[in-house]
């Protein structure tokens, strides 16, 4: 397993390494584009139909400079409150948002209606329906190499905000999550906008930028590679506009590989981080490293994994109030195998497993995570957890116990196996709850760890390196995390 670690910390770092300078953190970054012989920037108007026009318009001449000169330009939003319509990224081209740039999302809903789908607006069985508020690669326009969205470089100063008024009332008289609230109620999804969606590209870089209050999904990746989000703030809802923002995931990589989310904080009303892998290929060789999450359904995959979820490599994770820590989610109506998963210094502080919203708790392994059944069964395996702390307890709601540490492989064919915990550090004593389909004999709970018993396996001597991570323990993982997670 040692070699497994080394190949996917070496193959994240070459791909990386093979990525342009300008979509690693690195100077040089993308020079201004100019056209006609001025730089372009794009001051705001207030009114949507001029401010779309004049930034897609912007987008538009600059691709074509970029192309010519072979590396990207960038167009520069100028101070001032910016309402748009959905836009399209296209190649060679970036935003650039200094500090005083807002970009407020339309709340006319047939601005992102998608036509011959469902009602943008309405509820229904499929949330298919809107269009995104940013995107590249939707529909029947064809994602190109180098698209991107980013944020102020100047150190210290703050990128722009991205509004996503998911509060505010729109054109069809309620609120992008009323909406969601009655989808709830009706045991329907909600048809409404993604703020950012990026699809089949390439060298994709976002960072410096404030993401608020989205009406659906934050940030999607979908079948990209190469791609960096790096210093983003995403909260839905904030503090000023207080309600349930249901489905707003923070970001989700879909089918994608080489990516690197780094640095960032996440509040959401739904996974903080989700990645899945569904129907359109797997999600591989993705670093998550120096996160902070709060509210939210904490650090997922899946549930769609029947491609295949590997080589992930999370490293200082600080959950905040989560409803989960490290959440692995799947059932057989799409299942896959999900293995490689290195999960290095995790800080869980105040885990909310008095939520009714799933099955939360610290560390969450679930093949049976919903009642849908089929033949695509989930297989975890080669999951490895070092120094880890959390203060939580395990709580009942509503008569039902909630898990601290949950093994269930009841979903799958093959048993959950080869998972080990070395220096997992719990408040109180806890002991996991285990289903069915566990191959006890291949979960390593090390001597090390304090507080926590998995019912039929015996705790194995710790050795002085943790064999899967080759790092020694980090014997005060409880006043490291206590003293970080804020």
């Amino acid at each position: 397993m040692k070699a497994s670690l080394g190949t996917l910390i070496a193959a994240v770092i070459a791909a990386l390494a093979a990525m342009p300078v300008w979509a690693q953190n690195q100077a040089p970054a993308p020079i201004a584009c100019v056209s006609n012989g001025a730089a372009v920037t794009v001051a705001a108007a207030g009114d949507r139909t001029v401010d779309t026009a004049n930034v897609q318009s912007a987008i538009d001449a600059c691709t074509t400079v970029g192309g010519q000169l072979g590396r990207p330009v960038y167009v520069q939003l100028l101070p001032g409150n910016f309402i748009i319509k959905p836009i399209t990224m296209k190649s060679w081209v970036y935003l650039l948002m200094p500090a005083g740039v807002v970009l407020n999302a339309s709340t006319v809903t047939t601005d992102y209606q998608i036509a011959g789908s469902g009602t943008c607006g309405g509820i229904a069985s499929s949330s298919s329906g809107c269009k995104p508020l940013i995107s590249a690669g939707i529909g029947s326009d064809k994602a190109a190499n180098n698209t991107g969205i980013i944020g102020s470089r100047a150190v210290g100063i703050m990128g722009g905000t991205i509004e996503g008024h998911g509060w505010d009332i729109t054109s069809n008289g309620s609120s992008w999550w009323a909406i969601a609230d009655l989808a709830d109620a009706q045991g329907k999804k909600q048809i409404c906008p993604r703020l950012i969606e990026f699809d089949k590209g390439t060298n994709i870089l976002l960072r410096d930028i404030t993401i608020q209050n989205s009406p659906y999904f934050h940030v999607v990746f979908s079948q990209c590679a190469q791609v960096t989000a790096l210093h983003l703030t995403i909260q839905s809802p904030t503090p000023d506009h207080p309600s349930t923002a249901r489905n707003t995931d923070g970001i989700d990589p879909i089918s994608s590989t080489f990516i690197s989310i780094t640095n960032n904080h996440i509040v959401s009303g739904d996974d903080n981080i989700a990645i899945t892998a569904a129907t359109k290929g797997p999600s591989h060789d993705i670093s998550i490293q120096n996160n902070h999450f709060g509210a939210g359904h904490g650090l997922s995959i899946g549930s769609g994994t029947a491609n295949g979820v590997y080589n992930v490599f999370v490293k200082y994770a600080f959950f905040n109030g989560t409803d989960n820590g490290v959440r692995l989610k799947s059932d057989s109506s799409g299942g896959g195998e999900v293995q490689q998963l290195y999960y290095d210094t995790l800080c869980m502080k105040g885990i909310n497993t008095a939520s009714k919203s799933s099955k939360n708790g610290s560390i969450n392994l679930d093949t049976q995570y919903s009642s849908s059944t089929g033949t695509s069964f989930p297989y975890f395996h080669d999951i490895h957890f070092h120094d880890v702390y959390s203060d939580t307890a395990s709580a009942t709601t509503g008569g039902k116990a909630r898990d601290l540490v949950r093994l269930n492989g009841a979903g799958g064919t093959l048993p959950i196996n080869n998972v080990s915990l070395y220096n997992v550090d719990f408040t109180l004593p806890t002991t996991a709850t285990v289903a069915t389909n566990i191959d006890a004999a291949s979960i390593f709970l090390y001597s090390n760890s304090q507080n926590l018993a998995i019912p039929g396996v015996t705790p194995t001597p710790a050795p002085d390196v943790d064999p899967y991570f080759n790092e020694a323990a980090n014997p005060n993982i409880a006043q490291f995390c206590q003293q970080y997670n804020n």
